[in-house]
């Protein structure tokens, strides 16, 4: 009979437990997912959408400005979820190219600026904790850290764009290139 208590016990202590977890999120993330994107938004409207696609296309005319730069900056300035709308603003060619350069630039860029994807902090504070015990400094393996992220980014998103207007043709999907 304690074994069947204890376990109705922990079944509704691992619920307790999970809706304290969403009482959390409800106060802490979500607000600031909604200032977040409310304030990208407004930004965007005071700015003009024009203006932005302009620089958009001017982006889009470069590959290392839409696959090198233009991710470390947008998670930087907008972190998560914001660095993911940036790329609503290129041309349909780089899409898919962003994202995946986006994927390979926000975990490095955590190692400097935490802000950035807080859940991945983890990660690397174990990396850190491990080069620190072998007596080696952090900080410079966190600058090779984010030049290999932006250099890989770059290559990725490329690889991409190539891959999607490769098969773009191939079904005969007209994306937009400018």
């Amino acid at each position: 009979m304690e074994f069947i208590t204890n376990f109705a016990q922990s079944f509704i202590a691992l619920f307790q437990e999970a809706g304290l977890t969403l009482v959390g999120m409800v106060k802490g993330s979500v607000p600031m997912l909604i200032v977040l994107l409310t304030t990208i938004n407004f930004i965007i409207k005071i700015i003009g959408e024009d203006k932005i696609n302009n620089v958009a296309r001017i982006f889009g005319k470069s590959k290392i400005l839409t696959y090198g730069i233009l991710p470390s900056f947008a998670w930087f300035f907008f972190s998560s979820p914001g660095a993911l709308t940036v790329g609503r603003f290129l041309p349909e060619k780089c899409k898919p190219g962003y994202q995946d350069a986006l994927g390979a630039t926000a975990h490095p860029l955590t190692a400097l600026f935490p802000h950035v994807v807080p859940s991945e902090l983890f990660i690397w504070l174990g990396v850190a904790e491990g080069i620190k015990k072998i007596g080696l400094p952090v900080s410079g393996l966190a600058i090779r850290y984010i030049i290999a992220g932006v250099i890989v980014g770059l290559m990725r998103g490329f690889i991409t764009e190539i891959i999607f207007v490769f098969l773009s043709k191939r079904r005969n999907i007209q994306a937009k290139t400018a």
